[in-house]
């Protein structure tokens, strides 16, 4: 019996080769049309700026759609619930909870992905925007927010958040691609990009989301490689979907209702931190303290110390060294210079707890009005302590913090320009107008540091949360210099999921934040 060979259906346009032809003619045509736009960015930003009244309020509520923090901030929090819950409650079923979580993952990844891109491009490209002029050029790496014109983010967020639905449900995006190039279209009307921009940025999000989709699919995590170059979600019932659904918001129902109970817990003394600073006290108004936080930077402090009592002779001050569990001889050179009669005092920590935490013990612990803060590696010069001061002075008591930035820094090629790019994405986000908030030799209040919240990383974000608190910021640029001894004891900050936690944190603070009218006691004090 001959068997003939089984006929299947025409795949038509659905042909593997087909969808990578039809994928690559769309990367070609996306280039193509980014480059062409820039032939008619005058001509089409003009006909944008002309829009007028009702129409032009609408494009105007349609940019803010193209923000990532209304889109990112609840994908968090749901990506949290999903992962976490599982393991608070077993009434939770961690498998379906799972393969939720993978979608929103995905949509997460998407949108900070491509926005994350976006960012570094327009840094990187400089492109001024509209507002600055035909005449404007180019301006490489300027960090500038008035240089990061090429590709728009409101667009690039906008596609990404688009074709990530469009993957995981493909009717959807009949729905949200006519709203991802009105979000692109609002750009040019308010005047904050050209038509390139737009372009590129459209065509940034959605080509970046099809390459998340195919990350997702090659790992295996909610996605499988589909019959073309393009990933497709793997297959979730609806009744399922609607399940895991209900499972979740009953959980997080019932979680609400148990918030009830507010009676306060006493805590255990056992888990209680220990106290590392004297308990609170007045300022000397006519005192500097210069905090200085060091592990194991014996060989250092005793060039750096000498040189801020020569930087500040004339002047009431006192040097306040954090020993943050140093295993040198630390301890042994603070010792001989307070039996010298130096005002030198020593603040210790048992343990190593990190610069942030060494920081705030200096600060707490200091009897000054006004704290200067130093890295204790040598690199920050003491000979520009006078010159924050007079700063801080000059600037008057609406400024309390007079911020150092480093001119010819000493450090590596990678670290100079991670930290680099790092400060201009803070600065872009948190727009609290200093160019280097890691340099570490600074002058503040210490009656606003007190009103400052506290968490790890945080003295790397002052400028940004003496802002907060109503406060102004001036600068004084230092000249840097090479470590004499040993190696750097805290490493980067700004590298990698703990530096990007804590700009999101800070910005969270930032938009919390409430503003409190002037304070006054009616009536004064009693005789």
């Amino acid at each position: 019996m001959i068997r003939l060979p089984r006929l299947r259906p025409d795949p038509g346009w659905r042909h593997p080769d087909t969808l990578r032809a039809v994928l690559g003619l769309g990367v070609v045509l996306a280039a193509a049309l980014t480059v062409t736009a820039f032939a008619f960015d005058a001509e089409v930003g003009a006909f944008a700026h002309s829009a007028e009244g009702t129409t032009r309020s609408l494009f105007r509520a349609a940019t803010r759609l193209g923000k990532s923090d209304w889109i990112l901030i609840p994908l968090g929090l749901a990506i949290l619930a999903c992962r976490l819950l599982p393991r608070l409650s077993r009434a939770v079923p961690e498998r379906p909870l799972g393969r939720l979580a993978a979608r929103i993952e995905f949509l997460f990844a998407a949108v900070a992905g491509c926005g994350l891109a976006a960012v570094m491009l327009k840094y990187a490209i400089g492109m001024p925007r509209p507002s600055l002029g035909a005449d404007a050029t180019a301006v490489r790496f300027a960090f500038d927010p008035d240089y990061a014109s090429f590709p728009s983010g409101h667009a690039t967020t906008a596609a990404a958040l688009a074709m990530a639905l469009t993957v995981l449900k493909p009717r959807l995006g009949l729905v949200v691609w006519p709203l991802a190039l009105a979000v692109g279209a609002s750009r040019m009307v308010v005047g904050a990009h050209h038509l390139s921009d737009v372009v590129a940025g459209l065509a940034l999000g959605g080509f970046g989301t099809l390459l998340v989709a195919a990350v997702f699919a090659r790992h295996g995590h909610g996605f499988v490689p589909g019959t073309g170059p393009i990933a497709r979600p793997k297959p979730y019932p609806r009744a399922e979907l609607r399940a895991d659904l209900g499972a979740l918001a009953r959980f997080c129902l019932a979680s609400v209702m148990a918030l009830a109970d507010t009676a306060p817990r006493r805590p255990s003394v056992r888990n209680l931190p220990p106290m590392t600073v004297p308990a609170e006290h007045a300022s000397d108004p006519g005192l500097v303290s210069v905090v200085i936080p060091a592990k194991d930077e014996a060989e250092n402090l005793a060039i750096l110390i000498d040189e801020i009592l020569r930087a500040l002779a004339g002047r009431p001050h006192e040097v306040v060294v954090v020993d943050d569990g140093s295993t040198d001889g630390t301890g042994a050179l603070l010792a001989s210079l307070r039996a010298a009669g130096e005002p030198v005092r020593h603040v210790r920590h048992e343990r190593p707890c990190g610069q942030s935490a060494a920081v705030r013990s200096g600060v707490l612990a200091a009897r000054g009005a006004v704290v200067v803060t130093i890295d204790g590696d040598g690199q920050n010069d003491p000979a520009y302590i006078p010159a924050l001061l007079a700063a801080l002075d000059a600037a008057g008591p609406s400024v309390a913090l007079a911020a150092g930035q480093r001119l010819k820094r000493t450090d590596g090629f990678w670290k100079k320009h991670a930290s680099r790019f790092a400060n201009g994405l803070r600065g872009s986000i948190l727009k609290d107008g200093t160019r280097d908030s890691g340099c570490g030799l600074k002058a503040l209040r210490r009656d606003v540091f007190v009103l400052l919240p506290y968490f790890d990383g945080w003295h790397r974000f002052l400028p940004a949360l003496v802002i907060r608190e109503g406060f102004g910021v001036t600068h004084v640029d230092v000249v840097d210099r090479s470590r004499r001894f040993g190696r750097s004891n805290y490493g980067i900050f700004d590298r990698g999921l703990r530096g990007a936690l804590d700009l999101f944190g800070v910005w969270w603070l930032l938009k919390r934040r409430k503003r409190i009218p002037v304070v006054s006691e009616i009536g004064g004090e009693r005789a």
